[in-house]
């Protein structure tokens, strides 16, 4: 899921952004310098109107095989946080509004999945709104493929994130802890669903982070030189053995959790921490080809992490664009249907990355990865 650093958002206005230029309408994309094998080229998947503009993350509903997309849309904010979806012909249409949070009056969907009842769990994140533990994961009740209403399951997060089931747990990565004397400090938290059952679930604020039962892992962001950025805890998902993995935005470094038979953690640890990789936005693992896609916001990139070795290879990278074409526009998470890799393009830019206008149109790519083979 794509994340905003105290140099993006956090600390820049979108007021900010349009009076220093910011705020384009692109200069095409066909001329732009790109890496990668041609049969991975990026294509454009869909064309977003302005009232879902900023696409983040996704999640595939099973039952009916439609990409659930989340739509944030901070760089307009006159336009409510949504959630769409992708049907199977690839349109894209509006499923619901998302609830306004009765202090900031924004609504924020980030990561979200769905829950083993049936319902879809959405990060609301309220960081770049109100930093003052105001965000949080919202329950979103579906009936027949329809969102029927909305209700909090869980608050007190800083910038909540990701978010992915392992069983009857909900794990959350938070992004910021703001900590004076623990810079950099982030990590996942872990909520069971008996729990969110009772009511609203409440964290304790970050200063007692370490008492907290719900805190699962402990991440440290490295700052980057070019973008002294802090950004930790963002993308996340698990392999057919049920490992966690959860990449830092700040420092590209991905982590790793692994569980005990009765699910408690067994170990965590930095798993892939490589100099040419120094973004992790949203990471999706592909049961069928045993990998990890990272996408890479800094560098307009998609990355292929190969477990169980952790070897790093390059899927496709292209310099600023304004996705026109389907060329990645700050991407921030990527998704699989079939053998189609659906892309996010965030297109929120700030000091450091590729990507330096936020422009029309609003896009979302997909890369055909039937061909993709493992390295020798």
């Amino acid at each position: 899921m794509a994340t905003r650093t105290r140099r993006g958002l956090g600390g820049l206005s979108v007021l900010a952004l349009v009076m220093g230029g910011l705020l384009a309408t692109g200069c095409g994309s066909q001329e732009v310098k790109t890496w990668g094998d041609p049969q991975f080229r990026p294509k454009l998947l869909v064309e977003c109107p302005p009232d879902m503009h900023q696409p983040d993350g996704m999640r595939l509903d099973p039952r009916t095989n439609e990409m659930y997309v989340a739509f944030p849309n901070y760089m307009m904010p006159e336009y409510a946080g949504v959630i769409g979806k992708i049907t199977t012909d690839n349109k894209l249409v509006k499923v619901c509004d998302m609830p306004k949070h009765p202090e900031t009056g924004y609504a924020c969907p980030m990561g979200m999945d769905f829950g083993p009842d049936g319902n879809l769990y959405v990060a609301d994140n309220q960081y770049f709104y109100n930093k003052d533990h105001k965000s949080r994961v919202i329950r979103v009740i579906m009936k027949d493929g329809k969102a029927v209403r909305t209700e909090v399951a869980a608050e007190g997060f800083k910038l909540s994130n990701a978010v992915m089931f392992r069983g009857n747990d909900l794990f959350v990565t938070d992004t910021f802890f703001d900590l004076a004397d623990r810079p950099g400090l982030t990590g996942v938290y872990r909520i069971s669903m008996d729990e969110m059952a009772k009511g609203v679930v409440k964290l304790l604020p970050k200063s007692q982070y370490e008492k907290d039962p719900h805190f699962f892992m402990e991440m440290h962001a490295k700052p980057i030189w070019l973008r002294n950025d802090w950004a930790g805890a963002d993308g996340m998902t698990f392999d057919a053995e049920g490992n966690l993995y959860a990449g830092n935005f700040g420092d590209g470094t991905l982590y790793k959790a692994t569980f005990n038979p009765d699910g408690t953690k067994k170990w965590s640890g930095v798993f892939v921490c490589d100099g040419r990789w120094t973004c992790c936005d949203g990471i999706f693992y592909d049961k069928q080809r045993n990998c990890i896609f990272v996408a890479d916001s800094e560098k307009n990139a998609i990355n292929v992490i190969w477990l169980p070795e952790g070897k790093l290879t390059k899927l496709w990278e292209n310099d600023d664009t304004n996705g026109a074409d389907g060329l990645l526009d700050q991407p921030c998470e990527p998704n699989i249907r079939g053998n189609l890799l659906f892309i996010s393009n965030f297109d929120m830019p700030f000091p450091g990355l590729k990507n330096t206008k936020f422009d029309k149109p609003y896009t979302m790519s997909v890369i055909d990865i039937s061909g993709l083979k493992r390295p020798e």
